[in-house]
């Protein structure tokens, strides 16, 4: 309890001087206002004219659009399509290449056992 009252104080003070500063600002903004309605910028009114007959406006009709979404889409899956066609021609050729007799490579002809050990020792020290 006896801790409490200090804080209440303390919280009734801020409160105070807070509503004490927004009193400020909201005065001020007042005086903003009354200096910029009292200086008003003149603005000039023109009288309304009605005219009973329409005004003749040529419309030009314009053209369709020359590149449309679909032709879009077309050109899209067509490129696709050959795409695909290059990619499995090129896989073919991959695996015609592959089957051709060639000297099969290892993984015993270029593993080093020294290097291996001394790889192994410099990434698992003994000792941390």
């Amino acid at each position: 309890m006896e801790k409490l009252i200090p804080l209440l104080i303390a919280l009734a003070i801020f409160g105070f001087k807070s509503y004490q500063n927004y009193m400020k600002e909201q005065e001020a903004a007042l005086k903003r206002r009354k200096v910029t309605s009292l200086n008003p910028v003149p603005v000039k009114q023109q009288p309304a004219t009605y005219k009973s007959t329409p005004q003749k406006t040529s419309v030009v009709p314009t053209p369709p659009p020359f590149y449309s979404e679909k032709i879009k889409e077309t050109n899209e899956i067509q490129r696709f399509k050959k795409e695909r066609e290059e990619h499995r021609s090129a896989l073919s050729k991959k695996v015609k290449l592959s089957n051709s007799p060639q000297k099969e490579h290892t993984i015993g002809e270029d593993f080093d056992l020294r290097k291996a050990v001394i790889m192994s020792v410099i990434l698992d020290r003994p000792y941390k």
